[in-house]
C-alpha cells in the first residue's frame, strides 16, 4: 500500500492507477494525482435536519465513509412542509478548497433500502461557492447493496468561485411514507491527470463543406496546464491517407477547437479525426463526412 501523509486535514498521494469501468478516464494506467477529502467523512462537521448522520463501518477505496440515515416520514418534519427535505450540509475548510486545480470530484455511495426498489431521484447532491452559486447533481447511479463510483467533472459545475460548501438531501415525495433509506458516502477525493489527455471527443460539425476553413472539434481535456499548452496532436485522414495534421494549444477543461485547414484540399467522402494518433492508450477518433461545397 502506498503511505499516505496528512497535509492539513487532506491526503495527498500519487498513484500508477488502472481506472476502473464507470469512471471518467484518460486511459488504463494513466498517472493521476488523488487529493483525498477524509475528513468530510466526519459526521461531526456535518449539520444534519430530518435525517441521522454517523460514521459507517464500511469503506470506499480504503478510506472513512459517513451513514445518513432517513426515516421517511409524511408526518414529521417542519410544521408547513411536513412531507419536506432530509438534509445534511457541511462547510469546507481552506485547505479543502483547491478544486481549481483539480479535473474531477469522484465518491462512492452505497444504498440501504427498505423496500425492492430506489426512486429515480434518490439523492441529490448540492456544491456551492463563496459567492452562494450553487450546483446540483441527482446521484441515480445509487443501487441498493452496490457500492457505486460518483464522478463530476469540475468544469462543468458552472462554479467561477472556489467550492465552500457540500450538501445532500432528498425528498420526501419520491419516497412513500414509513421507507427508510440509508446513503454510505464516502471515498472523498478530488483527482487530476499529470499527463494531457482527453475524456470525451466528438465533431461539432459532423458533415463539413469541402472549401471549409476550420474543422469544429469538441473536447474534454485533463493534464497540466503547461503540458496542454504545448499543444495536442490532431490528425485528419481520408481513404487511409493522412490529409493534415496539427498540434493544438489546449486548457483544462470542456471546449471547442477549431482545426485551421488552411489550403488542404479536401474532396467529398468519409474522413477520419483522431487526437494523440500515434498512442493507442490515448487515442480517440471521430468520423466526420464531407460533402461537396453549395457555392
Amino acid at each position: 500500500m502506498n503511505s499516505r501523509k496528512p497535509l492539513a486535514g487532506v491526503v495527498k498521494r500519487w498513484i500508477m492507477v488502472c481506472i476502473c469501468s464507470g469512471l471518467t478516464a484518460c486511459a488504463a494506467e494513466e498517472p493521476v494525482e488523488y487529493l483525498y477529502l477524509d475528513h468530510v467523512a466526519e459526521p461531526k462537521r456535518w449539520s444534519p435536519a430530518e435525517c441521522e448522520v454517523s460514521v459507517s463501518p464500511l469503506q470506499a477505496w480504503e478510506q472513512p465513509v459517513l451513514m445518513m440515515r432517513i426515516p421517511v416520514d409524511y408526518n414529521a418534519g417542519e410544521k408547513l412542509y411536513p412531507i419536506g427535505w432530509p438534509r445534511m450540509y457541511l462547510s469546507l475548510k481552506s485547505p479543502e478548497q483547491v478544486w481549481s486545480e483539480y479535473d474531477r470530484l469522484e465518491f462512492q455511495i452505497r444504498t440501504e433500502f427498505s423496500r425492492s426498489k430506489l426512486p429515480k431521484r434518490p439523492l441529490i447532491f448540492h456544491l456551492y461557492d463563496q459567492q452562494g452559486k450553487s450546483h446540483f447533481a441527482t446521484l441515480d447511479m445509487a443501487a441498493i447493496n452496490e457500492w457505486r463510483t460518483v464522478t463530476l467533472n469540475l468544469y462543468d459545475l458552472g462554479l467561477p468561485d472556489a467550492v465552500v460548501r457540500l450538501g445532500f438531501n432528498i425528498n420526501e415525495a419520491d419516497y412513500q411514507d414509513q421507507d427508510l433509506v440509508v446513503f454510505h458516502l464516502g471515498g472523498f477525493r478530488l483527482v487530476r491527470a499529470t499527463a494531457a489527455c482527453l475524456t470525451e471527443f466528438s465533431a461539432v460539425a459532423p458533415v463539413i463543406f469541402c472549401d471549409s476553413r476550420v474543422l469544429p472539434l469538441e473536447m474534454v481535456v485533463e493534464g497540466p496546464p503547461a503540458k496542454l499548452a504545448g499543444g495536442i496532436p490532431v490528425q485528419l485522414t481520408g481513404k487511409d491517407k493522412n490529409v493534415l495534421q496539427h498540434s493544438i494549444p489546449v486548457i483544462r477543461g470542456r471546449q471547442i477547437v477549431n482545426i485551421p485547414l488552411g489550403e488542404v484540399p479536401l474532396m467529398p467522402g468519409p474522413y477520419s479525426v483522431s487526437v494523440f494518433p500515434d498512442d493507442p492508450a490515448l487515442k480517440k477518433t471521430v468520423e466526420i463526412l464531407v460533402a461537396s461545397s453549395p457555392w
